[in-house]
């Protein structure tokens, strides 16, 4: 098929002269001797018709044309022939020896066309084998200053991604300044093939939310001293506090003038038992 890719004065023999005495398809090996002598053998098919009677394989041409395909799928071999709709009805296609699509890449593959009546024609075809892989969408990542995000976070369709899938920084993004910054990231697949992706780093700032921790604190310790102030007063204190919180400013009733009176009373009392009690104890 390639004579002339080959060099001058290559010659071409039959290793064993075919039979061509009777219809069919025949077997048989050509030698190809180059100049320098050296030699390779090449098995080749012969179709033999009778002149009067010629067969499909006589009548039609098949065109070839690339298959494509995905890592570990064996493509359908009726879909390397371009022209099906030429080629008489009932026409099979058969790989003749199964293309390699084990890994991404180019590979080239034999199909056998076999026609009704028995005759056969063979096509070489491409047959490229690409990826099944999914095609990674970035989304921004928000991070703090000095803090180095993970390269996954950017991928907004991790969950889709092969298992097996990793993710790095091929170009390290600012993390120092706060601010909008960007970064590349490199996505290699389990079949080692990659693809790199520029991402959108976010830098915020932690300032607004440290001053808001200190107003809390402010505030609790604020809290807290008034409590602590409460608990330390006297008896006599707390219900004069009360009062302030408690009693109206004018018109206050004389039953509740005389119900709180009735509590300090009790309160001073009991300050003077305890008074009392303390003074024996130290006697």
């Amino acid at each position: 098929k390639n004579k002339g890719d080959l060099p001058d004065g290559t010659k071409y023999t039959w290793k064993d002269t075919p039979d061509v005495t009777t219809a069919g398809d025949k077997p048989a090996t050509i030698v190809v001797i180059y100049p320098d002598g050296s030699k390779d053998e090449v098995p080749v098919t012969i179709h033999v018709t009778n002149p009067t009677t010629p067969t499909d394989a006589d009548k039609y041409t098949p065109a070839g044309q690339d298959v494509d395909t995905k890592t570990g799928v064996v493509p359908d071999p009726a879909e390397g022939i371009k022209n099906k709709g030429d080629l008489p009805d009932g026409t099979k296609y058969t790989w003749k020896n199964t293309p390699d699509v084990t890994k991404p890449g180019e590979s080239t593959g034999v199909i056998v066309v076999t026609y009704p009546d028995g005759s056969k024609d063979e096509v070489t075809v491409k047959v490229i084998v690409n990826t099944n892989n999914v095609t990674p969408e970035t989304q921004p990542i928000h991070t703090t200053p000095g803090v180095l995000p993970n390269p996954a976070d950017a991928i907004k369709n991790k969950d889709e991604m092969p298992a097996g899938t990793k993710y790095t920084w091929k170009e390290v993004p600012n993390v120092n300044t706060v601010g909008e910054h960007t970064g590349v990231i490199t996505v290699t697949y389990p079949d080692g093939s990659s693809v790199d992706l520029t991402v959108k780093v976010y830098v915020d700032a932690v300032a607004k939310e440290n001053n808001s921790n200190n107003t809390a604190q402010v505030i609790t310790k604020h809290v807290a001293e008034n409590n602590e102030k409460e608990t330390s007063a006297t008896p006599a204190q707390q219900i004069k506090h009360s009062e302030k919180a408690t009693l109206p400013q004018t018109g206050a009733k004389s039953e509740n003038t005389a119900g709180i009176l009735g509590l300090a009373i009790a309160a001073v009392g009991s300050l003077f038992g305890l008074g009392a009690g303390k003074k024996r104890r130290d006697k």
